[in-house]
């Protein structure tokens, strides 16, 4: 029977004593990344270049704020009063992707509303650059065997570090889940203004279809998670409530009636 436990890849390299961890470069990187690609369209939109920087520095900050404060949250019995874990990030490593949305979308309608900007349209570009950083990042929490779900004796298990039974690789079918959403908001920015049904033609579209298929893949995901069953339960019933009223907004901005009063 096959019992080798995975060492995964979480040092990438080392020059003498000091560690380059997978994780951490996955994130330096993916945000880098990311950042061009909103600074890059935003600007195409002739916004000040130096309100774009200010915009991406503050973002930044905040959405990593708001990740560690949702992930600390959630795992309370892990940090409880203990302030200093709040701050240790090698010994206690993790943010919050939910934590990390809520951040950047109100911090960027915040921002987008002082500036006079339309926050719609501001939120729209973002999306663009959020999805690649999260897609890298669940790379790296594969890479780290930070991302294991439930055990398995699917093929496809992964044996992670500290398991001895292989688990659902959860990370690689969440980054999964999140390039095929890239792809498709990548084509709908292409096709949404040709669309008779949406017929506000608004902006805010490519943010709320991207929340829908956010909240929508996570259900499924939440399966394959291994979280006690109240953690499961808060888990199902956020992403469908999330799911409800990104509908519910979605149907409203697109312009639509539900009865259209002396129309057949």
């Amino acid at each position: 029977m096959y019992n080798k436990i995975s060492q995964m890849l979480p040092i990438l390299f080392s020059v003498g004593s000091f560690n380059f961890y997978t994780l951490g470069l996955t994130i330096g990187v993916s945000f880098l990344i990311a950042a061009f690609i909103i600074w890059r369209r935003l600007k195409e939109l002739n916004l000040k270049e130096e309100k774009i920087i200010d915009f991406l520095i503050i973002a930044s900050f905040f959405s990593w704020l708001t990740a560690r404060t949702f992930y600390i949250i959630q795992n309370w019995g892990e940090f409880k009063h203990f302030t200093t874990r709040w701050f240790d990030f090698m010994r206690f490593p993790g943010f919050s992707y939910f934590g990390s949305i809520i951040g950047l979308l109100a911090i960027s309608i915040w921002y987008a509303k002082k500036q006079k900007w339309d926050y719609w349209q501001i939120l729209d570009e973002v999306i663009y650059g959020l999805l690649p950083f999260m897609i890298f990042t669940q790379l790296g929490c594969f890479f780290d065997g930070s991302g294991q779900g439930k055990p398995t004796t699917i093929p496809w298990g992964v044996f992670f570090p500290g398991s001895l039974v292989r688990r659902q690789p959860l990370s690689i079918f969440t980054a999964i889940a999140l390039f095929l959403i890239w792809v498709l908001l990548l084509r709908i920015e292409r096709e949404w203004r040709f669309w008779e049904w949406y017929k506000s033609k608004a902006q805010g579209i490519i943010l709320l279809i991207f929340l829908s298929l956010f909240f929508a893949s996570n259900i499924p995901l939440a399966f394959l998670k291994d979280s006690k069953i109240y953690f499961f339960l808060l888990d199902l019933f956020t992403n469908i409530l999330g799911l409800l009223v990104v509908g519910v907004i979605f149907y409203i901005r697109s312009g639509r009636k539900i009865i259209n009063y002396g129309k057949k």
